[in-house]
């Protein structure tokens, strides 16, 4: 490390629970403050995760926009390279990027940029014509480019060639102390009954925002399948967003709704998991490497997931979890009856996939890894 600390500006679009988000918070926050001076910027309204943010060790600065054409926060962060002789920069998903990167050419100090990449399949032509067009060429101005799993690195180097020395792999990384299963049973249990949940009921989790990609309507298909075989089973709907209000009548319509709930965003997952059997991932584009992923597999609660991004790194099928091709509701319904099914192996995978995360996704080794990023792109500052 440097005698004296590194001034880091990181850049998020907001505090909302999301998983990049979560990733950024954890990261910032456990930093070393003895070898790093943080800053932390976000320029769209949300400070939902504000109360996991180590406010004693990282200054906040909030700078909401007012509409899509307000780039003031551009000039403000700018102003906050040169006024904390901020020697690196460090945005978090494409957008950031953007503003950073005009922050730096507004800025008199110049310090090094750095991205770090959450996605892979896009949403839509219109974000990947966006990464063709315009974030490309941010890219090349970044000294390096970080993945959070081998998958999406592969990816993008295909993609974009001219990365080739430029990327780096460091993976999501959780508290794994913050979610051992045993000491959230009794959450678990007060959850359940709360709800009205029979003790013999099986219980599948779903945790994501209420957006297109996140699968929800493909995930509520898979589950109308298997729900006449296994009269028990039931679901929870773990999130909130624009279109929540479909899923809830598309589970009236399916006349599931005494098997069905929505628990919206909860400020701690870990009831929830800790009240499941198994839990399901059914993206069907943009996700890279699930942090309530790898939540679920810390809490030994093996995951049925569609093969999106680097999701097999992590659940490694028939070990930590079941894998099916995303839009295939058949497969889905036939892989959570499997795991519905045998209580054992669904033991086995739980272990398994907390063994894998302390050993492979920790925030320890995800800070390890940061430091020494930021440290090699500050050498020749």
């Amino acid at each position: 490390m440097t005698s004296t600390p590194l001034n880091v500006l990181f850049i998020v679009t907001s505090l909302k629970r999301g998983g990049a988000e979560v990733q950024v918070v954890e990261l910032v926050s456990g930093l070393d403050p003895a070898n790093f001076s943080k800053h932390l910027f976000t320029f769209e309204p949300g400070l939902d995760l504000l109360d996991r943010l180590d406010r004693a060790t990282v200054s906040l600065h909030h700078w909401p926009r007012s509409n899509r054409c307000d780039y003031r926060s551009i000039l403000e962060i700018s102003k906050i390279i040169d006024k904390y002789n901020i020697d690196i920069v460090h945005c978090t998903l494409q957008m950031s990027l953007l503003r950073g990167w005009m922050g730096v050419r507004l800025s008199k100090r110049k310090p090094k940029l750095i991205v770090a990449l959450h996605t892979t399949v896009n949403i839509s032509k219109k974000a990947e014509l966006l990464n063709l067009t315009v974030m490309q060429w941010l890219m090349r101005c970044c000294v390096k480019v970080i993945c959070v799993c081998h998958s999406q690195e592969l990816h993008w180097l295909n993609k974009f060639p001219f990365l080739a020395g430029k990327t780096r792999v460091i993976y999501n990384g959780i508290d794994t102390e913050k979610f051992k299963p045993n000491a959230h049973r009794a959450f678990g249990k007060a959850l359940r009954d709360r709800l009205g949940i029979p003790i013999q009921a099986q219980v599948i989790c779903h945790v994501a925002g209420f957006r297109p990609e996140k699968g929800h309507s493909i995930l509520l298909e898979a589950f109308n399948l298997l729900a006449p075989h296994h009269k028990d089973a039931c679901l929870l709907f773990v999130g909130d967003g624009p279109l929540r209000h479909k899923i809830e009548e598309l589970v009236l319509k399916a006349n599931l709704t005494s098997r069905v709930y929505f628990l919206g965003s909860l400020a701690d997952i870990r009831p929830a998991l800790a009240a499941c059997d198994c839990t399901v991932l059914a993206s069907t584009a943009v996700e890279t490497f699930s942090i309530a992923m790898l939540e679920s597999l810390a809490m030994e609660v093996p995951m049925v997931a569609t093969s999106i991004g680097g999701t097999a790194e992590a659940v490694i099928h028939g070990r930590t979890g079941l894998l099916v091709s995303a839009n295939q509701p058949g497969a889905m319904a036939d892989a959570l009856s499997y795991m519905l099914e045998h209580y054992e192996e669904r033991q086995a995978m739980g272990a398994a996939g907390r063994d894998l995360v302390i050993t492979d996704f920790s925030a320890t080794k995800m800070l390890t890894e940061m430091e020494r990023t930021l440290s090699e792109a500050a050498a020749n500052f």
